[in-house]
């Protein structure tokens, strides 16, 4: 459901939020009246919705200790294989 109220100064514009937010409802657009110019006091429509808003992904955050720990193992373990000797099989 869609709902639009008109408004007429910074005052009145803050207590229009204030009361459609306390309904659960979010707003969509401020439309500033038609000729209405940077400087003047603000007056238009705003428009509110009761759906829900796209819900911003879900952001999987990285343990970047436990990475570390785990190259520092490979790490070490390539060298303790690095420094055993290696030995020869004889053939034939």
């Amino acid at each position: 459901m869609k709902t639009t109220v008109q408004y007429n100064g910074k005052t009145d514009r803050a207590q229009r939020v204030a009361e459609n937010e306390a309904l659960g409802l979010r707003m969509l657009h401020d439309d500033f009246a038609e000729g209405w110019q940077r400087g003047d006091d603000p007056s238009g429509t705003l428009t509110f919705t009761d759906e829900p808003g796209v819900e911003a992904p879900e952001i999987r955050v990285r343990d970047l200790k436990a990475e570390i720990d785990e190259l520092r193992a490979e790490i070490s373990e390539m060298k303790k294989n690095a420094a055993r000797p290696r030995t020869q099989s004889k053939l034939g």
